[in-house]
């Protein structure tokens, strides 16, 4: 930051009021949870692009994991006494369909397709742990609990080092 910045400019000077915060929850909330509908159907997507069965299981437990957070989500909805409402996930939808399309480039062999599968993997579950830990934060500041993003935290770090740990496989 510059120094040239009025004081009243600086973070610790800034507060959110609840509204705000709240607002802002939900907008994260009702994007990951829109981002990880899509997502169920990119991964059946990719999951038939795939030529490795580790890596058409690993995608397949990425489904079911998927699955498992949308409803926790479903939970942290009802928690808070909120619904759901649709948002704009165009971010996610640009990064899958750039995942897809580079699976999919003609002239690449199975095995550049299923490294091109698991590089957007890891970049799709990144995002996630980025969109739950900011979650987490938010909802420590409204007052909500936080340890309900706690397991769909958890469950988008595991898939991380699974795909992960199968790339490191195909490229050592």
């Amino acid at each position: 930051m510059s120094d040239s910045m009025p004081p009243s400019m600086q973070p610790i000077d800034v507060h959110m009021d609840d509204y705000l915060l709240k607002k802002t929850f939900l907008e994260h909330l009702n994007y990951i949870y829109y981002g990880k509908q899509h997502l169920i159907a990119f991964f059946e997507e990719v999951k038939g692009i795939a030529t490795l069965t580790v890596l058409k299981h690993a995608i397949q437990e990425g489904i079911d994991d998927t699955a498992s957070q949308i409803q926790q989500m479903d939970e942290v909805y009802a928690a808070i006494k909120e619904k759901p409402e649709k948002t704009n996930t165009l971010g996610i939808k640009a990064l899958t369909l750039e995942a897809y399309l580079s699976a999919i480039k003609a002239g690449k062999t199975a095995l550049e397709k299923d490294v091109f599968i698991l590089f957007y993997l890891q970049q799709i579950e990144g995002i996630e742990i980025t969109y739950f830990k900011v979650l987490k934060n938010l909802a420590k500041a409204i007052g909500y609990s936080n340890s309900f993003i706690d397991q769909p935290f958890d469950i988008a770090v595991e898939n991380k080092l699974l795909f992960e740990s199968i790339y490191k496989e195909y490229i050592s």
